[in-house]
């Protein structure tokens, strides 16, 4: 008789594993500060006011409705717009259980549960505002389920998998179009497991083919557009329109996310680990030894993979791309999870010793990759966080001056959505050098971090710019790494002096 899918050992199991996952997790937490944050906070902010905003980000509820119940329920604050996407992932380590058991039994599940726990994308991505993380789950418990109603007996609930399955797939691209990726790859498990398919697949196909209908009519009576989700997408990429000539494909941009999985990025990291690598390794060394993964999850990661990266469109005769960001590719890292795990549970069939080897081994570099790469964000967005809250406590008359980096966030992190009181200043030295100059009562930040990975590090104001006569050193924060790229120099605050009627020069102490 077969062991059910989710026994109480299994959940005792998951249990375990989540809260192995969560404790790091939020130890190295990062918080709001990503680029796109800014825009992901103000969608949230718009939905609490009754109104959806017409961009690229309206049909995807399937995120900004569990952020905005968040957010009503502990306010516009970084608790709740983080708190969704910390939950997501914490039941993904679950879900990627369930998915390995399904495949592999008992070990795979717990495998595949310990390279997710330790893959730094899904690391550190899961303390902040990441909406891939729920396209990735929505799409895993889609496979799921379509792989639990393949192998079900029972018909009634053969029928009931296959509906909650179509559901998925609509949740699944109610986080993201690339959602629709997935119906090559339900097709293809359908293929391969063709001889246990029946007419209870209709169940999949009469729930699914309502709801994407449903989706085009609600956006017709809407915007007069059945496609409005689509062309959103387009215009908020650049992808249409008099500019989109200007997102031409380049080699560099064309070979941006094989770059991400096999090399270091600009910081030093390797958000994915040494996974792929692995992968490839355990591909080979599989077909000489004779074991394998599973057929259908590998088609799972090829077919998102090139999805991913063939996301081009003809115009105007160039190819263009939009943006492509870190967070994008981790649609790719539960196939890749799940692809691994197969291999790794296939080796320690042959040789025990070896193959748990290789797993700690994985587990470890993966481990030492996660903190690396979360700690980064997590001192960078500090510094901001900081910066904005000892600006709030100054005297409430007294000017404010930061960079566009702390500007924004000082508006971001303000649950009242008062207006900023601080002011921007110029992006470029020159520019910026001048207008201190003319500054004569105020506070100024120098220094400190901001968005390590798109951020503007030019913006940020240095010690060096200010004129040695007219700034007074007022405090210096702790300086919690030495100088790096993406973070130069301590974060300070410093008093404008005014001029003395007299001519006399200032006394200051610079700390410079």
């Amino acid at each position: 008789m077969r062991e059910r899918l989710v026994t109480r050992r299994d959940l005792a199991w998951m249990l375990a594993l989540m809260v192995l996952a969560l404790a790091p997790r939020l130890y190295w937490a990062s918080g709001v500060g990503l680029s796109d944050d800014f825009i992901f906070r103000g969608e949230v902010n718009a939905v609490l006011h009754q109104q959806v905003l017409p961009d690229n980000q309206a049909y995807r509820f399937s995120w900004w409705f569990p952020t905005a119940l968040s957010c009503r329920l502990f306010g516009l604050t970084e608790l709740g717009l983080i708190l969704p996407f910390t939950v997501t992932a914490t039941l993904g380590i679950a879900l990627l259980y369930l998915l390995g058991k399904t495949l592999w039994g008992r070990p795979g599940g717990i495998i595949a549960a310990l390279l997710l726990a330790t893959y730094p994308l899904d690391f550190a991505w899961s303390t902040m505002m990441a909406n891939d993380i729920m396209l990735s789950f929505y799409a895993a418990a889609t496979m799921l389920l379509v792989l639990q109603a393949l192998a079900q007996d029972d018909p009634r609930w053969r029928r009931w998998l296959w509906a909650l399955a179509g559901v998925a797939l609509w949740f699944a691209y109610h986080a993201k179009i690339t959602g629709v990726l997935l119906i090559p790859v339900v097709a293809l498990a359908c293929l391969a497991n063709r001889r246990r398919l029946d007419r209870s697949v209709l169940w999949f196909v009469a729930t699914a083919v309502p709801l994407f209908a449903f989706t085009s009519l609600f956006l017709y009576v809407l915007t007069g557009d059945p496609l409005f989700h689509y062309h959103a997408e387009l215009q908020f990429q650049g992808l249409s329109g008099p500019l989109a000539k200007a997102r031409a494909i380049s080699p560099d941009v064309f070979w941006t996310y094989p770059r991400m999985l096999f090399f270091p990025d600009g910081l030093g990291d390797r958000l994915h680990s040494i996974y792929p690598h692995a992968l490839l390794v355990l591909a080979v060394v599989g077909l000489v030894l004779g074991f394998r993964t599973s057929g259908v999850v590998l088609w799972w990661l090829l077919i998102i993979a090139v999805g991913m990266q063939l996301t081009l469109v003809r115009a105007d005769g160039v190819w263009i791309s939009g943006f492509r960001n870190v967070r994008h590719l981790h649609v790719v890292v539960y196939p890749l999870v799940l692809a691994l795990a197969g291999y790794l549970v296939g080796l320690r069939a042959r040789f025990r010793r070896v193959g748990e080897a290789v797993v700690v081994a994985l587990l470890a570099y993966s481990a030492w990759q996660c903190v690396a790469t979360a700690s980064k964000t997590q001192i960078a967005f500090a510094d901001r966080r900081t910066a904005c809250r000892y600006l709030e406590g100054l005297p409430p008359k007294s000017p404010r001056y930061a960079d566009q980096g702390i500007v924004t966030w000082c508006t971001v992190l303000d649950p009242t959505n008062g207006p900023t009181r601080v002011t921007e200043l110029p992006a470029d030295v020159p520019s910026r050098k001048a207008r201190l100059a003319t500054i004569t009562s105020g506070y100024l930040v120098t220094g400190g971090a901001r968005e390590p990975y798109y951020g503007c590090p030019p913006c940020i104001t240095h010690a060096f710019e200010l004129p040695a006569d007219r700034w007074r050193l007022v405090h210096t924060f702790p300086d919690p790494v030495p100088p790096v790229a993406w973070r130069e120099e301590p974060m300070r605050v410093w008093e404008a002096i005014p001029p003395d009627p007299a001519g006399r020069a200032a006394n200051t102490t610079s700390g410079r």
